[in-house]
Parts: structure tokens; sequence; C-alpha cells
């Protein structure tokens, strides 16, 4: 009788969860903020100095290695196990509660990098595993992540973990990302996995909203993550480093319970003042809430400048050449979102 992981209760609240994939560290605040979880990958955190990775880091969010782009785009780590530890640790004092093991894909492009086989990929995952468990994590959840490429891969490496994963453990599936085209096969793959271990909390790296909207999937999943909504973006010509595009994404897949909480709440305080008739002194033109995800303009493609989050940003404090305004000047000191210039309020 296995005894229960700690990591058991990280997953218990919902049945589902949708960690929201950022590529940029300034993209995390504005989300965390709307009660969105992000996921954000060792690779942009890496050179961070301090022990803050990014502001409205005090909200839950996940670490993923950056296995990805190590190991196929350069044909392994260059984050050696002991300062990937060292990074978990760093970090462990804010909202950080699990952090994804340094694993080797078993894709063909990752197979084809290191020159190595499947049962080499999933014997150097388990031991950059345990690598990374003996110098310790300080307390944040580290995920065992099984690899493979048919469903009886998985089987044995699940097999080769042995005693390392506990009853109920919240467990990575890693290799799902280039199969978000065939959700049966990655139901299959789930499958042979809860088989052999249906205590098991599961989740999808990579996850695109195909596989998530499909049944056979979202049901054997306890947590995804997914970072498709920026390839979409750039895709249908939008802004690919705009937070609300991430947002929306997200609202579109579920597993944001806390998010549509807020957005629910904002929608009747918004309600109530416009039958009142009563306006904040804080803000400037418009009722709270028009800023909100569902009416927030787009800025024009191609742009960087940072959106309001509680109202409208004043003339030339960071709007854009192309929103045919005056620019920013290097003496006005904007802030990330401005939240100087728009203090949240208490709702409830």
């Amino acid at each position: 009788m296995r005894a229960d992981d700690a990591s058991r209760r990280l997953t218990a609240d919902v049945d589902f969860r949708f960690y929201v994939g950022v590529h940029h560290p300034r993209l995390a605040w504005p989300l965390t903020l709307r009660g969105f979880r992000v996921c954000v990958s060792a690779n942009v955190l890496r050179d961070r100095l301090g022990d803050v990775p990014f502001l409205g880091c005090d909200a839950p969010w996940f670490l993923d290695s950056g296995a990805f782009t190590q190991v196929a785009l350069r044909g392994g780590f260059e984050q050696s196990t002991d300062d990937y530890a060292a990074m978990i640790r760093r970090f462990a004092g804010t909202g950080l509660i699990a952090a994804s093991t340094q694993d080797y894909m078993c894709e063909a492009v990752a197979l084809r990098a290191t020159g190595l086989t499947v049962p080499s990929h999933q014997a150097l995952t388990i031991d950059r595993f345990d690598a990374i468990r003996a110098v310790g994590t300080a307390g944040v959840h580290l995920l065992p992540v099984p690899q493979g490429r048919t469903p009886d891969d998985y089987r044995r490496h699940l097999e080769g973990y042995g005693a390392r994963i506990g009853h109920g453990a919240w467990v990575g599936v890693g290799s799902l990302c280039k199969r978000q085209g065939n959700p049966e096969v990655i139901a299959a793959i789930l499958d042979a996995i809860l088989l052999d271990r249906p205590d098991l909390r599961l989740h999808g790296f990579g996850c695109k909203r195909t596989s998530l909207l499909e049944p056979a999937v979202r049901s054997r999943l306890a947590t995804a993550d997914s970072m498709a909504w920026s390839y979409a973006a750039r895709f249908e010509g939008r802004d690919q480093n705009a937070w609300d595009e991430a947002g929306r994404f997200a609202l579109g897949v579920g597993g944001c319970p806390e998010a549509v909480d807020l957005l629910a709440a904002r929608a009747e305080w918004r309600r109530a003042v416009e039958r009142e008739g009563v306006k904040p002194s804080w803000v400037s033109g418009r009722p709270f809430g028009s800023s909100d995800l569902a009416t927030m303009r787009r800025p024009p493609q191609g742009t960087l400048r940072s959106k309001p989050l509680w109202g409208p940003l004043p003339v030339g404090a960071g709007r854009s050449r192309a929103d045919g305004l005056d620019p920013p000047t290097p003496t006005q000191g904007i802030t990330p979102c401005h939240s100087r210039l728009y203090p949240p309020p208490q709702i409830g």
C-alpha cells in the first residue's frame, strides 16, 4: 500500500485546472491579478536576480523546466540539476506550488537531437528527477514526468519510477504537445497510465484547445498548461504578446474558476454602479469593468505598450505611436500595468 503523496491536496479543490503558459514574465501579473494561474518556463527566469520571478508571483503558479527548448533544440540541458533545484528553492517563498522535473521528451525531434533511444531518455529523466530531489526543492512539489512514444512506453516508464510516485500524486505526462491533432492517441496514453495507477492526478503539458475540449482527454486530466494562445494570435494577425489574448484563450478552455468568479463579481459591480448612477472618483471617465477581457481593445500588431488594469491610460503615459498619442518620455517612470495610477477597488 503506497502512502498518500503530499501533492494530492494541490489538485483536490477542482476537477480540472488550466495554467496559462506565458513566454514573458511581464505577462504574468495582469493574468494573476484577474484570477488566472500561470505557467512560466525556467528558460526565461534563469537570469533573474533575487527571489521575485515576476510581479504577481504571490498567486499560485507553476514552473516548467523548459525541457523542450533545451533538449530538442540543443541536444541536452544547459541548466544543471543543482542549478534548477536552486532556482526552485529561490522561488519557494512565492506562490510557486509545483515544478516539473527536467525530463527528456521522446518526440522524434528530441530523439534526433540527442541521438539516443526512448529507453535512454526515460532513464535520463529518472536520473535527473532523483538528482533534483536529492538536493531539495524547499517543499515545492516536483512533478515526475513519464515519457514515451507508445502507451506501453509510458507504462514501462511509470513502472521504472516505482515507489518514487506516491498514492494520488500529481504527475506530468510528457511528449503530448506534438500529438494535439489526434486526441484519441492522447486519450490512449492517459488510459494506459491510469490503468496501472488510477489514483494519479495527471498534468498535460502543452495541450491545445483541440484536445482539451475533447471529453476523452479532458476527463482524464487534473491539470494542463498551454501557450497555444500566442501562436494562434500571431497566425491570425493579432498581438502574440498580449496578456488579454492569453486570458481569452484560457476562458475558452475552462478550468479557471477564480478568474470566472472575479469577472462575474466585476460585472455585478458594474451593473450596480450603472443602476445607482454612482461613479468612484478614482475612475477617469468610464465605469469600472470597461477594461475587462471582454471589452479590452487589442493594441496594433507589434506594439509593446502596457495595458491598463483598472482604467484608461492618461495621454502620453504608455500608449504607442500607433494610437496617435504622445509616446512616454524617459522621465515619466512608468510602472508595469500602471498600478500606481489605478489601485484596484475592494470587491465584496
